[in-house]
């Protein structure tokens, strides 16, 4: 399940943006959209009826085909996934007649006070829009942070009972906002702890990439079972595609040079690329008790996101 940047222009300037490296926050104009002869060429490399299609940005919804490009891939028999910031009106055209299953949309949702009276109107009239077929996503990135707006849309509009859940992760040589150790598992504690309130209504959480098992207890585990959680606790070769068609491994490494996906005869090529090019990194993990971790060493848990390896294992050796 490649991702593809259909543009690197975005409206916003989400201070822990996975895609800083690559994308023009807040930015007033594009810099480079995706082509239909690129778009085709990605195609070329996935199988239609088995490969979900993942389109990013910046703001996907802001490249000029966004719609059409979006009703020829249906049309074609290629499932969806739109990643938006929900905030542009282009993001609800002509989904009404698509069937649901085919078109999922994972909105990542700031607090209410981030967004300009337009944008929290926006939000509204693509809640109303989209309904269940749209899955509210939250990014961690304080080690204190209210959740309770999240409930309130999912309740309100009628949205997907699943809030996808992301730990802000370090770029490779650029400077955005993530946390450090101590500072991460006390938000896993208020993570826990949202995970208890929803519960009740239904509604769960559900881990993205970068997780470690040891930043949560084992009652902590318990309840996070107890309460439905789909946790996860891996960390791998996600292959973004964008200008150029290069891929790069995860937007984290956006910044250390890609591959050209025309090199490579298949993505899975290209992944295994990415997993020799970072294999000795890999085996350490984020802390120095990862290689006495039983879990890690059978692959349970992936050591937590490789960024934050890569700096600390830096750091060590004195590079920053």
């Amino acid at each position: 399940m490649p991702n593809l940047l259909l543009t690197d222009y975005c409206n916003r300037s989400c201070p822990y943006c996975f895609a800083k490296e690559k994308v023009a926050l807040g930015a007033k104009a594009p810099r480079w959209h995706m082509s239909e002869d690129e778009l085709e060429v990605v195609l070329g490399y996935l199988k239609r009826g088995r490969d979900l299609v993942s389109l990013l940005g910046g703001e996907p919804t802001l490249h000029p085909r966004y719609p059409s490009i979006v009703r020829s891939l249906v049309s074609r028999g290629y499932d969806l996934k739109i990643f938006s910031n929900g905030t542009t009106p282009q993001l609800r055209e002509g989904l009404a007649d698509l069937p649901e299953t085919a078109v999922r949309i994972i909105l990542n949702l700031n607090p209410p006070e981030t967004y300009a009276p337009e944008e929290a109107a926006q939000l509204e009239a693509n809640f109303r829009a989209c309904g269940a077929r749209l899955t509210l996503s939250f990014n961690i990135w304080t080690p204190r942070f209210d959740w309770r707006y999240l409930r309130e849309a999912i309740v309100k509009w009628g949205l997907g009972k699943t809030i996808r859940i992301g730990l802000a992760q370090p770029i490779q040589g650029v400077t955005n906002a993530f946390l450090d150790e101590p500072a991460t598992r006390e938000a896993c504690r208020g993570l826990v702890a949202m995970a208890e309130a929803l519960a009740p209504e239904g509604i769960i959480i559900a881990f993205d990439c970068g997780f470690r098992l040891c930043l949560f207890t084992e009652e902590e585990h318990g309840i996070l079972a107890e309460c439905g959680a789909d946790q996860h606790f891996l960390c791998g070769p996600i292959l973004d595609i964008g200008q150029g068609l290069q891929v790069w491994r995860c937007f984290p490494f956006s910044g250390q040079g890609g591959v050209r996906l025309t090199d490579f005869k298949s993505l899975e090529e290209i992944r295994q690329h990415f997993l020799q090019q970072w294999s000795n990194e890999r085996k350490q993990g984020n802390g120095p008790a990862c290689a006495q971790c039983a879990h890690f060493r059978n692959e349970t848990c992936l050591g937590g996101c490789l960024s934050r390896t890569v700096l600390r294992l830096r750091s060590l050796a004195g590079d920053g």
